[in-house]
């Protein structure tokens, strides 16, 4: 045990400090290590939900974690506070909704910035969260909403999965609650994106070229394109902003060997913007930038080139 303490301890002055990511590596106490993605962290009740292999759900105690997962934790709760404590500041408007389909009921939620008051010409953005919750992840990115008027849609339960059967599952999902987003969130049909971050980018591009749509543009969070099984003959036309960490090691990897050159290939126009992180949410200002860039924006500062994405070994990717 004192051999663990002692590690844990020289964690504390060896590992720079990151954004929170969901899906990570956990210490525990007994000096074992699993990888699994934080669903929930009740402090009243103490206890941590986590999700091993995107399936199996564990439930633990905070004592169960190490010193610096703790504080993880702790800062995880934090930060939720924080971001409901900011969606009573913002001047635009939330709502949430239910949509009760034939396949499902949809929980779908909206920030239309206060710049779009007055107009139903609105840009629209559908973003998809590689995990399962969806209001958490809309106020991630509501600051960027606001600033550059692009009014943001996100889902519930469209995380990432293993499954072939539950991935198809999942579009037919999403084709069954497009129209109902169209038809209740007021935009301009010429300006309708869709992105997401990690297997979120993954099936927007896969989402957007399977639905026809007059689809402008991609936000691509820390992404790919899949596994070779996974590539498409053809990819539709549009503009693409690639958002990554400069030490995500699985996107970065595959922007390089492979994903550019088959997006620049198929005649698509593509951006890329690099902030000092990892396989996580950019920060707000380089959300803006994204955003600005795939509206055609004139204010938008210079993009970064491919050598600001630093080239990693190969990594086994989410999907």
């Amino acid at each position: 045990m004192k051999s663990c303490v002692y590690w844990l301890i020289g964690l504390f002055t060896l590992l720079p400090l990151s954004a929170n990511n969901n899906l990570r590596h956990w210490n525990l106490t007994d000096c074992r290590q699993i990888h699994a993605e934080l669903v929930d962290y009740d402090e009243v009740q103490d206890r941590v939900h986590l999700r091993v292999h995107e399936t199996d759900d564990l439930y633990m105690k905070l004592a169960d974690f190490s010193v610096l997962d703790q504080a993880w934790l702790v800062e995880w709760t934090r930060i939720s506070d924080e971001l409901m404590q900011m969606l009573d500041k913002m001047p635009g408007k939330f709502t949430a909704y239910q949509y009760a389909g034939e396949l499902d009921t949809h929980d779908f939620y909206v920030y239309e910035p206060s710049p779009a008051s007055g107009t139903s010409l609105r840009p629209l953005m559908i973003l998809i969260n590689a995990g399962p919750k969806g209001m958490r992840y809309l106020l991630r990115h509501m600051e960027a909403a606001e600033a550059t008027g692009m009014t943001i849609v996100t889902m519930d339960r469209y995380g990432n999965t293993k499954s072939t059967e539950v991935a198809a599952h999942n579009l037919a999902r999403f084709r069954e609650l497009l129209p109902q987003i169209e038809a209740t969130v007021p935009h301009d049909p010429d300006q309708l994106y869709i992105g997401g971050i990690s297997g979120g980018s993954l099936r927007a591009v896969s989402w957007a070229n399977a639905i026809d749509r007059p689809w402008k543009g991609i936000f691509w969070n820390g992404g790919w394109l899949g596994y070779d099984s996974y590539l498409l003959e053809h990819y539709r036309k549009m503009k693409v902003i690639i958002v990554n960490g400069n030490n995500d090691r699985g996107s970065n990897y595959y922007v390089r060997k492979r994903d550019l050159e088959i997006l620049l290939n198929n005649g698509l126009e593509v951006g890329i913007i690099a902030f000092e992180g990892g396989h996580q949410i950019p920060p707000v200002e380089h959300q803006i930038m994204a955003f600005e860039w795939l509206l055609d924006s004139d204010s938008i500062e210079e993009l970064s080139t491919l050598d600001d994405l630093r080239p990693p070994p190969a990594p086994k990717f989410p999907e």
